[in-house]
């Protein structure tokens, strides 16, 4: 069965992360990817040890996959002509410069939009091609900052902290980068007409956070001044990121329920999320072998727990937001007593109790564990793949599962410049030329 993006040619001229992502997802659906990289290689591959991954780094082993590689040295007008070339036939290019340079190679949306109308361009920056912040460079580290999502860090003296794992807004932007792609090859058959589209790890931010930024003018408007006379007067009082955390925590609590009295729960450390309620129901729990996660957000849930559990709780047909101090209160022993006995037996043995009562569990996970995870084997999210100098790996594969598409993995990702000859030929280059090509250093 074909896949719905064969016969689609994408340009990937990015680096790092946002941009090489979207391209491996868009080539997992059947579009031919070439990554057009520097002589010396795009700066995902440049992240790890030189010696140890020859340019194969774990990230461009991961946003990759599928792709085949030409090197083309975009500084020397020859390169540029090969660009223009493989543009005349291409259905989608993505880039992510820093601002201006594409601009500077000769690879901006109006040149290559005169070579070829039906192109589809996008454009991946950190705040967007418009706009003060326009200009600014920036990586997934800084739009976590601006966007706001820093708020929810902390580190162990009480200050912003960067994202400490995944990173969020790259991954994210890659896929609506994706998505943006598609959507636009639908409006071509339409229109007949290409376009450009723009995304940012800002965008991403804010679109994570969508739950979070919801102002509504009579309820919030005096809880958002207060907030605003806080940030003006924070720096100069001393005060950390946490203590603007648990502030802005306290004002939350104050205006959802004006008639507790109870104070917000402030642990005794720096690194603590803005949320301070306890919720027995909706927490991560030690078990006598690991740790497990309870989300019993209804009342037939947290009645499910009580019965599993033995536990009796005068609150448990409150909604989440509309519980009293007394109960309140008595919730907080609640946890404790469910602390208590999942500690009896194994994240396992629970797990089973809970998923026959209907009760949603699951277990905590770490890295090591998904490669035999049953579940991410079941649904193919588990990819093996072949790099030419690194050999067989794993990685984590296509995110979104389709009845009638069979997503697959096409191929590993390339060595640098694996396929430049390839590529040359395919866009009717002479081997003639393709040696002079490499001799004046225009390919590698």
């Amino acid at each position: 069965m074909s896949l719905p993006l064969e016969g689609i040619v994408v340009l990937d001229f990015s680096e790092y992360i946002a941009g090489p992502y979207s391209g491996a997802l868009l080539s997992d659906l059947g579009a031919e990817v070439i990554k057009v990289e520097p002589l010396d290689g795009a700066e995902e591959r440049r992240i790890g040890n030189k010696e140890r991954y020859q340019g194969d780094t774990r990230m461009a082993l991961t946003v990759n996959r599928g792709k085949r590689s030409i090197c083309v040295n975009l500084q020397e007008e020859e390169g540029r002509k090969i660009v223009y070339r493989l543009v005349e036939k291409a259905d989608i290019t993505i880039q992510n410069y820093a601002p201006g340079v594409a601009e500077k190679l000769g690879i901006d949306y109006e040149t290559l939009s005169r070579i070829n109308p039906r192109l589809i361009f996008i454009s991946s920056t950190a705040f967007g091609d418009i706009g003060p912040y326009r200009q600014r460079k920036g990586f997934d580290i800084i739009a976590h900052a601006a966007s706001g999502i820093m708020f929810y860090y902390a580190d162990e003296e009480g200050n912003p902290r960067g994202p400490g794992g995944p990173t969020y807004n790259d991954i994210g932007t890659g896929m609506l980068n994706a998505l943006g792609a598609v959507t636009a090859l639908m409006m071509r058959e339409k229109t007949g007409e290409g376009q450009k589209i723009e995304t940012s790890l800002f965008h991403t931010g804010m679109a994570f956070q969508t739950q979070k930024v919801v102002y509504i003018d009579k309820l919030d408007r005096k809880q958002l001044e207060e907030e605003f006379e806080i940030l003006r007067t924070a720096h100069q009082q001393g005060k950390r990121h946490t203590n603007i955390i648990d502030e802005f925590a306290e004002l939350a609590l104050r205006y959802d329920q004006p008639d507790t009295t109870r104070p917000i729960e402030v642990p005794d450390c720096y690194h603590r999320p803005p949320d301070r309620q306890t919720a027995p129901y909706y927490r991560i729990y030690e078990t006598a072998n690991g740790y497990m996660g309870i989300a019993a957000v209804n009342r037939k849930h947290r009645e499910g727990v009580g019965r599993i559990l033995g536990i009796k709780d005068e609150g448990v047909d409150r909604d989440i937001g509309n519980v009293p101090d007394d109960i309140y209160y008595h919730q907080k022993e609640v946890m404790r007593e469910i602390e208590s006995q999942l500690k009896k037996k194994t994240t396992e043995e629970w797990i089973k109790i809970f998923e026959d009562e209907g009760v949603p569990c699951g277990q905590v996970n770490y890295s090591s564990n998904f490669y035999d995870d049953p579940q991410a084997v079941a649904v193919n999210m588990i990819w093996e793949l072949e790099n030419r100098a690194m050999g067989k790996y794993k990685m984590a594969g296509h995110p979104v599962r389709y009845l009638k598409i069979p997503v697959k993995p096409q191929k590993g990702a390339p060595t640098l410049g694996e396929h430049t000859d390839e590529i040359l030929t395919q866009f009717g280059y002479t081997n003639e030329e393709i040696a002079k090509f490499r001799k004046s250093q225009v390919v590698r």
